[in-house]
């Protein structure tokens, strides 16, 4: 992989990893958030957060 650059199953894993965060109630945290970006850069970083946004209401809906 180049710095940078996630492949598609990378960007599912970060989507994945981001729900069950949300979901676990884990609140972002800003060095991690630059890590993801460092390491897998903009599409990476978009497939987490829309990940972390999908726990989020997923967490509404249940209620």
């Amino acid at each position: 992989m180049t710095e940078g650059r996630s492949s598609g199953e990378e960007n599912a894993n970060l989507y994945t990893r981001g729900s069950n965060e949300a979901r676990a109630g884990e609140i972002l945290d800003g060095g991690a958030l630059l890590e993801i970006l460092d390491v897998f850069g903009e599409d990476g970083m978009r497939s987490y957060l829309l990940g972390y946004v999908e726990g989020i209401v997923d967490i509404m809906e249940d209620e």
